[in-house]
């Protein structure tokens, strides 16, 4: 892929970069609610969903422009954090609306 200037992630090493990175924030997530930290896993999930939902969308771009380069694994994988995080932030935030 051609490093170009722009909002997204363009190279396949950010890509990468950002699933590891999203893959990271769900742990974090998953401990901090595993440990009782109710606002710092809210604080997470919220935080990490954006982050996951803008590399999912980088990743899925880089998909359509180049399908050599980005594979269907790193697609994937990012879909579905993307929706666990994502998920879990929109669950978090109807309950702190109180919209249950």
């Amino acid at each position: 892929m051609k490093e170009k200037k722009g909002f997204l992630l363009q190279t396949v090493r950010q890509m990468n970069g950002g699933a590891a990175l999203c893959g990271v924030g769900f742990l974090l997530y998953l401990g901090a609610s595993a440990l009782g930290w109710v606002t710092a896993a809210d604080i997470l999930t919220i935080a990490f969903g954006v982050v996951s939902l803008y590399v999912f969308i980088s990743v899925s771009e880089g998909r359509r422009k180049d399908k050599e380069a980005v594979s269907y694994n790193l697609l994937w994988g990012t879909g579905a954090l993307a929706l666990l995080l994502c998920g879990c932030a929109v669950l978090t935030i109807r309950l702190r609306l109180g919209l249950q």
